[in-house]
């Protein structure tokens, strides 16, 4: 183990080190290209390019995780300044740098507050719903990540097909969309949305939000996490998420739907976000959905 972490130290200082050079106009970042995996490189050549990150400290201590019993670690808390501009969002923001036991980069991403992990993971039912809330925060971490870089591929990934994305204070019945959802259990009375099918989103995002905006700070907090109680590998995650970019600045609740049949590659099936609550004081949860499918 001694020397797996040397191996990882050494090649994330190489490449903290080119990332420094880089924003002072001396370096190029491509020098350390070979320490990533191809995805992870894609993510962080993004997220240089659009926010010219540079270490906020001289050195670093930073916490690392071993993971999946030893194959892979995680090294978080690396503070960098970045550039956002005129923006309410701080200047500072943590990376999180996952690595295999070879030394390679084969996941970035910018950290959640770090009481929001721990405390999380601890209310899982089981050991097994508690690894699951951990696969689930680092998918967050990567999907506010893939905001902030603007990273359209990721989003196409992650949304499924027939995705329900809906945008609005109160929510109406909606169709069945696919093979998992029959109806939701949502009144007609609360009938006031937009909504929109995957392709109307991202391309939304698109022309809206990613090729208007010179930087896009997003930042989530106050999880909640829930397993549904008859198929252990879909879960709602529900959060507060503040949207910060050059052009435009909103707060609100944003509600996921997500699949984990596949840990390595969950699907989000709803989206759901809402500016305040409904007039009861709730936002939409995972008991709004009456799921149909199999184990």
């Amino acid at each position: 183990v001694p020397v797996i972490k040397q191996r990882i130290a050494a090649n994330l200082q190489r490449v903290l080190h080119e990332m420094n050079r880089m924003r002072a106009g001396s370096g190029s970042i491509d020098a350390v290209k070979h320490v990533f995996e191809s995805g992870a490189w894609a993510v962080f050549t993004q997220y240089t390019a659009r926010n010219k990150p540079v270490t906020a400290r001289k050195r670093y201590e930073p916490q690392m995780i071993e993971r999946d019993k030893g194959r892979a670690y995680d090294v978080r808390s690396i503070m960098v300044k970045v550039d956002v501009g005129e923006t309410e969002a701080g200047t500072v923001q943590n990376l999180i740098f996952t690595f295999s036991r070879d030394g390679t980069i084969t996941s970035v991403r910018s950290m959640l507050p770090s009481y929001d992990y721990h405390a999380i993971i601890a209310r899982g039912e089981t050991l097994e719903d508690s690894l699951m809330r951990g696969t689930i925060l680092d998918f967050m971490e990567q999907f506010r990540m893939a905001y902030n870089a603007k990273d359209l591929p990721f989003l196409e990934k992650v949304y499924s097909d027939d995705a329900i994305i809906l945008v609005g204070t109160v929510l109406r019945e909606t169709p069945r969309q696919d093979d998992m959802m029959t109806h939701t259990l949502l009144e007609p009375a609360k009938v006031k949305l937009i909504q929109q099918t995957k392709q109307e989103y991202l391309d939304g995002l698109r022309r809206h939000a990613f090729s208007t905006s010179a930087y896009i700070s997003v930042r989530f907090d106050e999880f909640t996490i829930v397993r549904h109680e008859k198929l252990p590998w879909l879960y709602g995650v529900s959060c507060f998420q503040q949207w910060n970019s050059s052009r435009y600045a909103d707060k609100g609740h944003l509600f996921l739907m997500m699949d984990f049949r596949d840990p390595k590659a969950p699907v989000i099936h709803v989206r759901t976000w809402q500016p305040k609550a409904f007039d009861d004081g709730q936002y939409v949860t995972l008991d709004d959905f009456e799921i149909v499918g199999s184990n």
